[in-house]
This record gives C-alpha cells, sequence and structure tokens, in this order.
C-alpha cells in the first residue's frame, strides 16, 4: 500500500499509517483517513482540556494515520480555532487536511447564522487568522437549512467562497447540512 499525501517519514507511526483507511474525498485530491478528528472538544464543550491535552489529541491522531480536522467558529465561538492556532504551527502542515465553516457564529438565536458574502469572507479571513493557516483545504457552509432561504447561499455564499479559492484562501468547497432536499 502506498502512503497517503500527507505522510510525513519520521513523524508518522508508519504501521498504524498502513492499518488505517483512506478514501478518495469527491472530486478533489484528498484521500482522507476512515477518521477525521472532530475538534469541538478543544474548546471544552465536552469538559475541560488542557492545552498539553488538546495537543497530545491533535498530535497523536495525526501521528496514528488521521489526516482530516474539522473545526467551526461555532466550536467554542472561536476557541477551537484558537487552540489550533497554538497547535498547528507544531506539526507538519503536509500531515492533515483542515477544513473549516461559514454561516453559524454566535450563540444568541437571533445573531447565530449569517450567510451574507460580507460576513463569509470576513468569516474565512478570521479563521485563517486564529489557526495561522494560509489557507484550509476545505470551506464549508455550515447548517443551510438555517438561511432564510437558499436564495442566499446560491447568491452571495457560495459566490463569495469561490473568491476564497481563487484568493488561495481555500482548496474546495463544501457544504453541511441534514435535510438531502435542499442538495437536490
Amino acid at each position: 500500500m502506498m502512503h497517503p499525501k500527507t505522510y510525513v517519514e519520521g513523524f508518522h507511526n508508519e504501521d498504524s499509517v498502513k492499518s488505517m483507511t483512506y478514501n478518495m474525498l469527491g472530486a478533489t485530491d484528498m484521500c482522507v483517513s476512515a477518521l477525521s478528528l472532530g475538534t469541538s472538544p478543544l474548546a471544552c464543550i465536552y469538559g475541560n482540556m488542557n492545552f498539553d491535552e488538546s495537543f497530545s489529541l491533535v498530535e497523536n491522531a495525526l501521528k496514528s494515520g488521521i489526516n482530516m480536522l474539522d473545526t467551526a467558529p461555532w466550536y467554542g465561538h472561536g476557541t477551537s480555532e484558537s487552540v489550533l492556532g497554538q497547535i498547528l504551527p507544531k506539526l507538519p502542515r503536509k500531515s492533515y487536511y483542515i477544513n473549516t465553516k461559514v454561516g453559524r457564529y454566535d450563540p444568541e438565536p437571533e445573531r447565530m447564522f449569517d450567510f451574507s458574502a460580507e460576513r463569509t469572507l470576513r468569516s474565512v479571513d478570521k479563521s485563517l487568522q486564529r489557526m495561522d493557516l494560509e489557507y484550509v483545504d476545505i470551506i464549508q457552509v455550515h447548517d443551510m437549512e438555517f438561511a432564510p432561504s437558499l436564495d442566499i447561499i446560491i447568491n452571495e455564499t457560495l459566490p463569495a467562497l469561490q473568491k476564497v479559492v481563487d484568493q488561495g484562501k481555500a482548496r474546495y468547497i463544501g457544504i453541511t447540512g441534514y435535510p438531502l432536499e435542499n442538495y437536490r
């Protein structure tokens, strides 16, 4: 078996990487691990985690062959991304793919969602700043079913995200959400 593109000699546990299942992700060039690491726990959403525990979690996940990290501004209202911003510079950038999201932000219900182009662009820049990254691999629309209308997703959010890709701040665009009817 060939190693995935994210394999870094001397960093990864080769036996763990060999035992991990990898699959191509859609029409991307990304061969991702069957398991990914959701990073909302870094924001202490499910209990307290200190920095050393957070670092160990991310580092051990990557070394074991997990190569997809998932985060969002919504996870701890920026805390997950900020903690990643302290962790990721200490790890090989080649060793992981990372995705974050736009559209869901504030705990106040009336301000929780904003899918406008302006907010989308600001959010991407803020996420990159918090994570100390030049780009993310996938930028996703977070829970699009909560948009006041799918028109805003089509006419504002997605064109703004295409601009983000064109500027090299993200490689691919994704969408998250539950009702499959929205994807038809």
